[in-house]
C-alpha cells in the first residue's frame, strides 16, 4: 500500500508529524503538498494520482493506496476529495470512524482538521484507516448505489 499525502497551509504541521507515522509504520508514502497551495489543489493532486494508479492497475496489483489531507477543518479537503467521480471519502475525528469507513464504505480518502483533532489523535486515526481493508461483501451494495450517483 502507497500513501499519497497533502496539506494546506493549515495542514502543513500535522501533515508533517503524520509522515513521520507513515514511516514508523514500514508504510511507502508520496507528499503531494505544493507550498502555497489551497485544500482543493490538495485534494486534485491526491485524488489524480489515487485516480491514476487505479488505471494501471493488472492482476495482482496493490490497489490499496489511499491518500491523507490536512486543512484546518478537514471539511473543505471533503468536499473537494468527494468532487472526483468514484472517489469515497471521509471527514474524521476519532478513531472508530477511521477504521470503519475504511471497512464499511471503502474510503480511499482520509480528511483531517488540524484545527479539530490534535497530533496524537490524528495518529491514532491515521493508525485505524491504514490498520484494515475494505471488508466487501454486503457492504458493496452502498458503494455500488454511491457509484451510480456520480
Amino acid at each position: 500500500m502507497k500513501v499519497y499525502i497533502s496539506a494546506d497551509k493549515d495542514g502543513v504541521a500535522l501533515k508533517d508529524a503524520l509522515i513521520d507515522e507513515i514511516e514508523n509504520l514500514g508504510f511507502e508514502y508520496e507528499d503531494l503538498t505544493v507550498e502555497g497551495g489551497d485544500f482543493v489543489d490538495s485534494a486534485k493532486n491526491v485524488c489524480a494520482k489515487l485516480l491514476e494508479v487505479d488505471g494501471m492497475l493488472t492482476s495482482g496489483s496493490d490497489d490499496a493506496s489511499v491518500g491523507i489531507l490536512i486543512d484546518k477543518y478537514g471539511a473543505g479537503s471533503y468536499i473537494a476529495a468527494t468532487k472526483h467521480k468514484g472517489m469515497i471519502g471521509a471527514e474524521v475525528s476519532d478513531e472508530r470512524s477511521a477504521l470503519m469507513t475504511k471497512r464499511h464504505n471503502g474510503s480511499r480518502v482520509l480528511c483531517l482538521g488540524s484545527g479539530i483533532v490534535g497530533e496524537e489523535l490524528a495518529k491514532s486515526c491515521l493508525r485505524n484507516f491504514l490498520s484494515h481493508g475494505y471488508d466487501g461483501g454486503r457492504h458493496q451494495i452502498r458503494i455500488d448505489m454511491l457509484n451510480k450517483m456520480m
